[in-house]
């Protein structure tokens, strides 16, 4: 992974793939993940510049943990039915705010770069959560987590063609005498 944000999007799969098997879920996740990472970078970006590189790593750990735990704590208090279907994932919202914070490539264009993940994040969840939930009325093995990497797989593939075939259709070959 030597694109920038490369272990930050294999991290954001798990939660992609696991909690989007309803709308109602893969909204609420990518809600959570939006407040959290966004409270941990502002956070992170008042103290950042005080802390040497371990520091900031322990104070990075200490303060994403701190805030899935409160997350946590505010979802069983009010959406409790949510809260059961996605306890398992809030935990990986701690590692992927760990992980933006210490990704070099990250630090210099913080919070452009971080609200176009947030919101292809976002995109993701939402679509692959609207398509399972509608598919999986038909067909139980969308609902499950196989489902989920199925279609996420031909989701990719069917992009990955569409911008193939758009990109071939824009360079103009020159007839060879």
């Amino acid at each position: 992974m030597n694109k920038p944000w490369g272990l930050a999007r294999g991290l954001l799969l798990v939660p992609l793939v696991g909690a989007s098997d309803s709308l109602a879920n893969a909204l609420g996740l990518w809600l959570a993940w939006a407040l959290i990472s966004l409270a941990h970078g502002l956070a992170m970006g008042l103290v950042r510049s005080r802390l040497t590189a371990s520091q900031r790593l322990l104070a990075s750990i200490v303060l994403a943990a701190t805030l899935t735990a409160c997350a946590g704590l505010a979802a069983q208090a009010w959406v409790l039915e949510l809260y059961r279907s996605l306890s398992l994932y809030i935990g990986w919202i701690a590692l992927s705010c760990v992980v933006l914070e210490h990704e070099a490539d990250v630090i210099e264009f913080r919070l452009p770069g971080h609200l176009r993940l947030a919101g292809l994040f976002g995109l993701w969840m939402i679509g692959l959560g609207a398509l399972r939930e509608l598919i999986g009325n038909g067909i139980p093995l969308a609902r499950l987590a196989p489902g989920g990497f199925i279609l996420l797989g031909l989701l990719l593939a069917a992009y990955q063609a569409w911008t193939a075939a758009k990109s071939h259709s824009s360079v103009e070959e020159t007839p060879r005498p």
